[in-house]
Order: C-alpha cells, then sequence, then structure tokens
C-alpha cells in the first residue's frame, strides 16, 4: 500500500481531533481537579450506571480511532466514506465530555443527542459501501464506529438516567431506588436490550456493536444492588448474548440460513 495525500485537509484534521479526543479523555481521567468528572469512575450516577470497568471500552474505541487515522493515509475509502464527519463527530463528543466533565449533564445530554445523530450518519454509510471490504477495512473502519455507534447509543441512556432519575445521594434522605425508579430503570434495560434487533437484522448485521448492548448490560449487573435490576440485567445480558450468537453458532454448524451473521455484517 502506497500512501496517498489525496484530500490531505480532511485527513491532518482527522489526526488533530483524534488528537484532541484521546488527550481530553486522558486529562479528564487522570488529571485535572477533584471538582472534575471522569468518563470513567462518573459522580452522575443513576441505577443503571453501570460498573467502572465497563467505560474501559473507551479505550478500545480509542485504540481503533488511532488505525483509523494512520490507515486513512493509505486508502482513500476512508474519505469516501467517512470524509469530514469524523471532525464533526470529535468535536460534539469533546463537548460533551467538557460539560459532563463539569457537572452540566443536561447540555451534556442535548449534545450527546447531537453526537448519536452524527454517528448514526457515518454508521450508516459503512453499512451501505460494504462491496469492497477488505480485513484492514473491517479492523480499522467498520468496526471502530459499529463499537462506537452501539456505545453512543448506550452512552446516551445512562446520561438521561443521570439527568433525570439520578441516585439520591443525601444521606438523610430515602435510600435505593424508588418502587417508579426501578420500573424507570427497568425500562431502560429494556430498551438498551431492544436495540440487538436492530443491530442483528440491520443488513446483516453488526455482530460486534450489538455484543457492546450485552457489555453494558453485565456491567449494570455487576454494579446494581438492587434485586429487581440487578438480576433483570443479567437475564438481558445473556438474551442479548443468545440473540446476536445464535446465527453465528448455526453458521459454525453448517445451518446456515438467511439469518446468519458474520463479525460485522
Amino acid at each position: 500500500m502506497a500512501i496517498s495525500f489525496h484530500h490531505w485537509p480532511s485527513k491532518v484534521s482527522n489526526v488533530l481531533v483524534y488528537v484532541t479526543l484521546l488527550s481530553g479523555n486522558l486529562y479528564s481521567t487522570f488529571g485535572g481537579d477533584r471538582n472534575q468528572d471522569s468518563p470513567y469512575d462518573s459522580r452522575h450516577k443513576s441505577y443503571i450506571t453501570p460498573a467502572q470497568f465497563t467505560f474501559y471500552l473507551w479505550s478500545l474505541v480509542h485504540f481503533l480511532f488511532g488505525g483509523l487515522v494512520i490507515y486513512q493515509w493509505f486508502n482513500d475509502k476512508v474519505h469516501r466514506t467517512v470524509g469530514w464527519h469524523f471532525v464533526i463527530v470529535s468535536i460534539f463528543n469533546a463537548i460533551w465530555l467538557a460539560l459532563w466533565s463539569s457537572g452540566h449533564t443536561f447540555l451534556a445530554f442535548v449534545t450527546l443527542i447531537f453526537t448519536t445523530g452524527a454517528v448514526s450518519y457515518i454508521y450508516a454509510r459503512l453499512r451501505e459501501d460494504r462491496s469492497d471490504d477488505s480485513w484492514l477495512d473491517t479492523l480499522f473502519l467498520d468496526l471502530p464506529f459499529s463499537l462506537y455507534h452501539s456505545w453512543i447509543v448506550v452512552l446516551l441512556v445512562i446520561n438521561a438516567f443521570a439527568v433525570f432519575s439520578p441516585i439520591n445521594d443525601d444521606p438523610e434522605g430515602p435510600q435505593g431506588p424508588s418502587t417508579f425508579q426501578t420500573i424507570l430503570a427497568i425500562a431502560g434495560l429494556g430498551f438498551v436490550a431492544s436495540t440487538v434487533v436492530g443491530y442483528i437484522e440491520y443488513k446483516k448485521g453488526d455482530v460486534a456493536g450489538a455484543l457492546v448492548l450485552a457489555w453494558y448490560l453485565f456491567g449494570v449487573f455487576a454494579h446494581q444492588d438492587e434485586p429487581a435490576i440487578h438480576w433483570t440485567a443479567l437475564g438481558l445480558g445473556i438474551t442479548v448474548v443468545i440473540y446476536t450468537l445464535k446465527p453465528v453458532v448455526l453458521g459454525l454448524v453448517g445451518r446456515q440460513s438467511g439469518e446468519s451473521a458474520p463479525l460485522l455484517g
């Protein structure tokens, strides 16, 4: 593969926004002052907040995006399918991170809605342009946006609950979720789990994106003590895994049908 400087303004911009986004995440996690919040260990908790380890999916996404900004110099398909939209997504993401870290959760939620829309646009274009995918396209173009899209959907739900149904941290107030909060949490988990249908049934299916949903649900199971929420998260997580991997298993045992799905469709 020869390096290509076609569309170099877009490629240079992608590198710059990637470095900025990565630096912002590292600073919010390991630097800054105590008044700042980290996306990995947030003070903005709700009854569907997952365990801290769940958020380290960000590390994998950032690693793959690092590969993307290098790979773009050797394959113009990145520009053809993503173009300047990665810059837009990264700017929205940086704004969300700044608002979330500074405690402006409602504004962060509004920003995340725009982020989700921008990521969904890239995701849809990638799903439509799969005719000449190589394994490098799959690894550094399709996979990062599959994981990112699914994770952004999860973050949108987490952020919404942090705004509208946060944990009561007043030591003198009622402890644990109310009945309404429990029902709301279960409904939120059910919504997250239900999106697996879209990931698997859309085109040929997106197993990687669907498994992010299961990862999140298992994180909620590990972190939440309320029995109804705890066990619902586990049940839904197992259901998502079974629904996601069933076509793959059928394909491996030679029982492929029209529902079989590879890793990324």
